[in-house]
């Protein structure tokens, strides 16, 4: 179908509905069949855009990955007779409650659904289509309420689709053989690309032009998407937000490992059996509920039955090289440049205040404060316990760090604050830097690649303290312009709104063209034209109320991270092959001499 059809729907068949659809609301078919939405009619007073939109809700994509079909990828949906009411959001994935990003809908197994926000358009109109993929470590959140896309569709002329996807074990679990594979949250996400592909027209859509894009665990599962074998012809262009697929802690090989977590689940359930087979059948007899809290890392059970030591940044069920959706360990494919897809257009970011997340969750007691310090004890004890093992662990490269991080023209004064040194540290070693690796691996590749800083602290934060400037998700509300809906009650001074108007369309500007760029900007106005990343120049945009175009981020602290760090480890931690993983003179040495994770 070549666009989205609105019908008016008969009184006499609301018998056939799963709930009621009312006249005014719009009705299209797709292949699983029909579905009756909502029509929203957008306008607000700080934006001259009034546009009706399209909205389906918990559109289930696939079937439910329940009994026999849990850790298993999924299967396509059956179709439905009458029309399946398409007004409110699926449940969420079964996950544990996190107070500090808590998911509004009812949590289930039952759980693949999608979103649709259409604008309203006519028969002959096919529109980019960004398809956003939610955050939360693999553990948490879901498609639904805070992601509300209307504001984005109706102000950028562009179809919004938002994706649920399983989390913790039931998205990851692996036994490290045949009988659980693991990855099943990844295959989700390709079975939602692949609905998109059939269905999308019929909601006015281009299938040609899919942009994937997602911030944190979903900015990985997009670069993870990119580098999959199994996702040709499912997206033109990727925008990474605040995560990517070589962060350490999101990718295992060790396959003895993942066996052991599986066992060690097995274990905390009443499965304590011997084969992964009898292990994967009795867990699939577990009701869905039992498995949150020993899944929780916060409850050290798992930790204490497998005796591991679980990283602060990671999942105890990580993505695995499987062998079939990723081949090799993404840190790996992204340095040596190999990948398939050649003609992918990228935007990539992060904000200059990410670290400042972990400050809060080690000083929770001072969320009310308007500003917090970190004195030097606290930051001696807090510093190496958030680096990976593979840094924690080497007295020189911790060293190093404290060296680079700590501002040492007031390191003896005695009321010194650290707090600066903690938080970028982290934001560097985890998000930033990581950035600048990939920016530079897809830039040398050949594709077209925008680079991005936010630096903007929002008057209101998405998190429930004031002092932590430009920190980890606070683009959210700027991307979805949550000002301009309704339903999030989210209000901005004028300033950030402009901000968010001017993101809103550098983000849909790129899911249109692959620039950002709009077509009539001027490109020699700074203030509007974003440049290209380019190696060498290394040009960036600063995003924030002026808008500069900036050169080489972080430059000393990305090429400390990226390329002294792995030299250092290798002269200075002969005990342990891992410090090799990143090296590529000991790459090969490394698989061949040692059965451990190249991400610890």
């Amino acid at each position: 179908m070549a666009s989205l059809r609105v019908s008016v729907v008969l009184a006499l068949a609301v018998t056939l509905f799963t709930s009621p659809v009312y006249a005014d609301d719009p009705v299209v078919e797709i292949k699983s069949g029909k579905l009756g939405g909502k029509s929203v009619e957008f306008s607000h007073s700080d934006i001259d855009v009034q546009r009706t939109v399209h909205v389906f809700k918990g559109i289930p994509y696939a079937e439910p990955p329940v009994g026999d079909l849990r850790f298993q990828p999924p299967k396509p949906k059956v179709p439905w007779e009458g029309v399946h009411n398409a007004a409110n959001f699926g449940s969420a994935c079964m996950q544990s409650i996190e107070p500090l990003v808590p998911v509004q809908e009812p949590l289930s197994e039952d759980c693949l659904f999608l979103n649709v926000y259409a604008p309203q358009v006519d028969d002959s109109a096919s529109l980019p289509v960004m398809v956003w993929i939610h955050g939360g470590a693999f553990i948490i959140g879901s498609g639904g309420f805070r992601y509300d896309g209307t504001a984005l569709a109706a102000t950028g002329d562009v179809i919004v689709v938002s994706i649920n996807y399983r989390l913790g074990p039931f998205g990851f679990l692996a036994t490290g053989d045949e009988h659980t594979a693991g990855n099943y949250g990844f295959y989700d996400q390709i079975a939602a690309l692949r609905w998109v592909q059939d269905n999308i027209a019929a909601f006015g859509g281009d299938a040609t032009k899919v942009t994937i894009f997602g911030e944190s665990a979903g900015a990985i599962s997009s670069e993870y998407l990119f580098l999959s074998p199994l996702t040709d012809g499912l997206f033109r262009r990727v925008i990474l937000q605040s995560g990517s697929a070589s962060l350490p802690g999101f990718v295992s090989t060790d396959t003895a490992t993942q066996n052991k977590i599986a066992h060690g689940l097995g274990k905390l359930l009443g499965c304590d059996e011997d084969s992964s087979d009898e292990l994967v059948k009795c867990l699939r007899t577990v009701p869905a509920e039992d498995f949150i809290e020993p899944s929780d890392m916060s409850s050290g059970l798992l930790a204490n039955v497998t005796g591991l030591d679980f990283e602060i940044e990671s999942s105890p069920f990580p993505p695995v090289v499987d062998g079939k959706f990723v081949t090799e360990a993404p840190a790996t494919l992204i340095r040596e440049r190999n990948f398939n897809k050649k003609d992918i257009d990228f935007m990539i970011g992060t904000l200059s205040d990410e670290g400042m997340t972990y400050c809060m969750f080690f000083m929770a007691d001072k969320l009310n404060q308007t500003e917090v310090t970190m004195d030097r004890d606290t930051y001696e004890a807090l510093y190496p316990a958030v680096l990976t093992k593979r840094f924690k662990n080497n007295p020189a490269v911790l060293d190093a760090i404290k060296l680079l991080y700590v501002n040492w023209e007031d390191a003896d004064v005695e009321d010194a604050d650290y707090v600066e040194a903690f938080s970028h540290m982290q934001g560097d070693q985890f998000f930033v830097c990581r950035a600048d690796q990939s920016a530079r691996a897809y830039s040398l590749a050949g594709a077209n690649v925008y680079l991005y800083q936010i630096t903007h602290a929002p008057a209101k934060s998405i998190w429930p303290c004031t002092w932590l400037k430009a920190a980890h998700m606070e683009e959210i509300p700027f991307v979805f312009g949550w000002h301009f809906v309704q339903e999030m009650e989210w209000t901005m001074p004028k300033e950030d709104v402009d901000l968010a108007v001017e993101i809103m369309k550098y983000w849909t500007n790129f899911a249109k063209t692959g620039n950002p760029n709009s077509p009539s900007s001027n490109d020699d106005d700074s203030q509007t034209s974003w440049p290209l990343f380019k190696v060498p120049g290394l040009e960036y945009k600063d995003l924030s109320l002026k808008m500069e175009t900036k050169r080489a981020l972080k430059a000393k602290e990305c090429a400390f991270w990226n390329d002294f760090i792995p030299k250092l480890m290798k002269h200075t931690d002969s005990d342990s092959i891992c410090s090799a993983v990143d090296d590529d003179l000991h790459l090969q040495k490394y698989k061949e001499e040692a059965n451990v994770d190249p991400s610890q």
